[in-house]
């Protein structure tokens, strides 16, 4: 018989069971942290795979991004070559309604007319584009719309005046007011003030001359000795200030040719008036008999006297195949053509207007088309300040005061407006004292934009004055799906 274990006390093991207990001690503790650093190795192994994709995923969706905004490019680009403004309603695929394959992904683009553009003269399209890559699309809206030459507080064909072949230059006394657009070199002389955006095609795309540069003209102090340069100063003597930037080099723009203003005779032979001679204009003449003026008329006299004109009751459009003077007060929209000379003989406002400007409700609307000159003539009402509502086109020549260089100072011409001319035209001389200018003869200048133009223009304006660019808009992303 086995001897018996006292109780309480440990069985005695032998050494091989004594080794086998301690090695099985030892390898649960490594087998756990074994297993732990598995686990942690696959979990930063996932995680590392999800950073990666998340990288891929961010990278593809930025490069869909670019491939969209080419694509809003590339649409603009096709409407700009249009030699007339789509007129269908219907939704354009200019390139096709397959994708377009463009490196590692595809792009898209179409363009959708506004439904207006059905009755409208100024013509509005969203510009559509997408961008895939890799199964990512992102895609951008771009709304445009055709720009005409109204859209401009100033627009100039030539920075000179006609036959000569210095340029006018933009001195510290002037404020435009409004936007600016030249095919020539922009010249600037002291520390003007462009309160709007600046553009000049000198130098750029569609300049036929290759020595142009898309620089400004710096007058650097010296009659003789200046300077062209890209930059926005020229210190310390040229120092302008430009509030909402500037384009050098920008796309030329074709300006309309005197024959084109036959097109206002079309209208005016279709619904408005057609004259042929000289005549005198008076807006809101006041009626001798009773005294009042005659608001929403314009009048002029043939042989047997005043015939006087509601200018609701017209299309709002006069050619006249001869010259032209005219003042008053407007109260409609009304568009004076000649093929020949305007001459603004007395201040020319609009009835909803006082000595600050426009009225917040004004919707009187003003153009007056030359084709010659638009001229402030040299008459006793205007010997001392001239008011202008108008946006007013010197198609074969300029916008300027009568005898500008010569006489006593006329006082402030205020135009509030746009002036769109072949060549810049002048309007009194000057000597330019620190920042201020001391009028010699002539007048001193206060030109604004009336804004409006940006969405309204006068009767006929956009038959021909379309300036072949379109605006760009507002701009968007939108989801896909």
């Amino acid at each position: 018989m086995a001897p018996r274990t006292p109780r309480g006390a440990r069985p005695i093991r032998s050494s091989r069971h004594r080794l086998a207990d301690q090695r099985g001690t030892a390898f649960e503790p490594t087998l756990l942290v074994a297993i732990i650093m598995l686990i942690l190795a696959l979990a930063v192994f996932e995680f590392g795979v999800q950073d990666a994709s998340l990288v891929s995923s961010h990278a593809a969706g930025a490069r869909a991004f670019y491939l969209a905004e080419a694509g809003l490019a590339k649409g603009h680009g096709w409407l700009q070559a249009q030699t007339v403004a789509p007129e269908d309603t219907e939704t354009i695929h200019p390139f096709g309604m397959e994708a377009a394959q463009c490196g590692e992904g595809t792009h898209r683009v179409w363009i959708v007319p506004d439904p207006a553009n059905a009755t409208s003269y100024r013509h509005s399209y969203t510009i559509i584009a997408e961008g895939t890559v890799r199964g990512y699309t992102r895609r951008l809206e771009q709304d445009v719309h055709t720009e005409i030459f109204s859209d401009f507080l100033y627009f100039t064909e030539t920075e000179h005046m006609p036959g000569q072949g210095g340029p006018l230059w933009f001195t510290s006394a002037d404020v435009v007011d409004g936007p600016l657009f030249t095919n020539d070199q922009i010249s600037i002389f002291g520390n003007p003030h462009f309160k709007s955006a600046v553009h000049s095609a000198y130098g750029g795309p569609g300049d036929s001359n290759p020595q142009h540069e898309p620089k400004f003209l710096y007058f650097n102090g010296s009659p003789t000795n200046h300077v062209e340069s890209t930059e926005d100063s020229n210190s310390p003597y040229d120092e302008p200030i430009f509030d909402d930037g500037y384009t050098l080099g920008d796309q030329w723009v074709d300006y309309p040719a005197l024959n084109d203003v036959f097109e206002m005779r079309t209208l005016a032979q279709n619904g408005g008036i057609s004259l042929t001679g000289n005549y005198d204009f008076v807006i809101g003449r006041t009626d001798e008999a009773t005294g009042n003026p005659m608001y929403g008329y314009v009048s002029y006299e043939d042989g047997s006297g005043w015939v006087d004109v509601c200018i609701a009751d017209m299309n709002g459009v006069i050619f006249v195949n001869g010259g032209v003077t005219v003042h008053g007060v407007l109260d409609g929209h009304l568009t004076i053509a000649s093929n020949g000379t305007i001459r603004i003989v007395d201040d020319l406002t609009y009835r909803d207007s006082n000595q600050q400007g426009l009225l917040p409700h004004c919707s009187d609307l003003l153009g007056l088309i030359a084709g010659t000159d638009v001229l402030v003539s040299d008459t006793d009402p205007n010997l001392s300040d001239v008011v202008i509502h108008a946006s007013m086109v010197a198609l074969d020549n300029s916008f300027a005061a009568e005898n500008w260089n010569t006489g006593s100072p006329r006082g402030t011409l205020t135009v509030i407006g746009s002036i769109i001319q072949a060549f810049r035209g002048s309007v009194g001389t000057g000597t330019l004292l620190g920042d201020e200018i001391h009028i010699l003869t002539g007048y001193a200048k206060n030109y604004q934009y009336d804004w409006r133009l940006q969405d309204i223009y006068p009767p006929g304006f956009y038959r021909f004055l379309r300036t072949g660019n379109y605006t760009k808009l507002r701009w968007r992303e939108v989801p896909v799906g």
